[in-house]
C-alpha cells in the first residue's frame, strides 16, 4: 500500500464518477462498508447485469460477497482478484480495487479520444471511392475462392476415382 496507489485510486474513481467521496483516510484503517460499496459500483459500471450478492452483515456473508464479485469479475472482465487483500478493507484493498478502476478508467479514456477521432475521420474516409473499391476487391476474391474450392472439389473426386 503505497500513497501514490490511494492517490491514484481516488483520482481514477473521480474521474469515472463515484457519488461518494473518498479520502486517502479512510483507508488507513480496516472500512469494509465502503471497499463492499465501490466493488459493487465497480462492478455496475462495468456491467449492469452482473448478479452480486450485496449482503455483507455478517463474517460468512462477507465472503460469499467477495467470492462473488471476484467470480464476476474474472469470468468477465478477466481480472483476477486477491480475496485476502479485499477482505482486509485497508490499502491493500485498494491495490485490487485498483485493478479494475484503471481497467474501467482506460476505457472511458480510449472512449472520449475515439470520439474526437471519429468525427474527423469522418471528413477524411468519405473519398468518392474509399470502400467501394475494397468491397469490389472482396467480391472478386471471394468469387474466386468459390469458383477454386469447387474446381478442388471436382478434381479430388476424380482423382478417387482414377485410384
Amino acid at each position: 500500500m503505497s500513497f501514490r496507489e490511494l492517490r491514484d485510486f481516488k483520482e481514477i474513481m473521480c474521474a469515472l464518477g463515484y457519488p461518494r467521496l473518498i479520502s486517502i483516510e479512510n483507508f488507513k484503517n480496516p472500512h469494509f462498508e465502503l471497499v463492499a460499496d465501490v466493488l459493487v459500483w465497480l462492478c455496475r459500471r462495468y456491467d449492469k447485469s452482473m448478479e452480486i450478492m450485496e449482503e455483507i452483515t455478517t463474517e460468512q456473508d462477507r465472503i460469499v460477497f467477495l467470492k462473488s464479485v471476484a467470480e464476476q469479475l474474472l469470468v468477465k472482465a478477466r481480472v483476477k482478484l486477491n480475496l485476502k487483500n479485499l477482505y482486509q478493507a485497508n490499502g491493500f484493498a485498494v491495490r485490487e480495487m485498483l485493478k479494475v478502476a484503471t481497467l474501467l478508467y482506460e476505457a472511458h479514456r480510449n472512449a472520449n479520444a475515439e470520439e474526437g477521432e471519429t468525427q474527423e475521420d469522418i471528413s477524411f474516409d468519405l473519398g468518392p471511392n474509399h470502400k467501394f473499391a475494397e468491397v469490389k476487391t472482396t467480391r472478386a476474391l471471394s468469387g474466386d475462392i468459390t469458383k477454386f474450392g469447387a474446381r478442388l472439389y471436382e478434381l479430388l473426386g476424380s482423382y478417387a476415382e482414377t485410384k
